[in-house]
């Protein structure tokens, strides 16, 4: 199954399995603080305005759009997106406050200095790690491209994932490896609960809310 995975979702899996490879090294040799500082001197009008709005993606409320568009198409794809995205939610914030709770974020990190910090955005100061907007970002956005076909649409799925989570290292909300490990914990979950739910095929696998709306009725 999990073969099957990979290579009908390669337009996916394989760019961010290439970016994860060449950030190792990043990691390894650079320290976070010095990562960061050396992103956000990279920084413009435009992308203040993009990354400030992207980052959104991220958020729980953003969950509802997809799911409600979902169960009009088929619950099974309903309940993937739903469970994934909020399994991994949870384990992420249990992560912080039981085992991080302490490390904190960039702006708090470098109170004092001149880092470049984007108007308008609510800087948080503690529970960096790892960071809940990249691994929902990417449970999201990987159970989208697993029960979407069109190859070009599941590469923007990697881009979108992406580019929500590298917007909370550019806001200064998070560091490189918050977003990298919240990455990982995201796709972890997509692709367990896909292999889970689309093992075999059963009745209310096909139900879409009409058909739950008419056996309601018949009852």
């Amino acid at each position: 199954m999990l073969f099957k995975i990979f290579k009908n979702n390669t337009f996916f899996i394989i760019p961010y399995l290439f970016v994860l490879l060449i950030l190792i090294p990043v990691i390894v040799i650079y320290s976070k603080p010095e990562i960061h500082l050396w992103i956000n001197r990279h920084n413009a009008d435009f992308f203040d305005w993009f990354f400030k709005h992207i980052t959104f993606l991220g958020d729980g409320l953003f969950i509802i759009f997809p799911a409600i568009f979902l169960l009009f198409i088929s619950l099974r794809h309903f309940v993937l997106l739903v469970t994934a995205y909020f399994s991994t939610g949870i384990f992420v914030q249990l992560l912080k406050r039981l085992l991080f709770q302490d490390v904190v974020r960039p702006a708090k990190f470098f109170e004092g200095t001149s880092l470049h910090l984007v108007d308008g955005v609510n800087q948080l100061s503690g529970r960096s790690f790892p960071s809940g907007h990249a691994t929902t970002a990417f449970a999201l956005f990987l159970c989208l491209a697993l029960i979407i076909p069109n190859r070009k649409l599941k590469f923007l799925c990697f881009i979108l994932a992406v580019l929500v989570a590298f917007s909370r290292v550019y806001l200064s909300q998070h560091f490189l490896i918050d977003i990298y490990t919240g990455s990982i914990i995201g796709c972890i979950g997509a692709v367990g609960f896909y292999d889970l739910f689309y093992r075999d095929d059963r009745k209310w696998h096909s139900w879409t809310i009409q058909n739950i709306y008419k056996y309601d009725n018949q009852v």
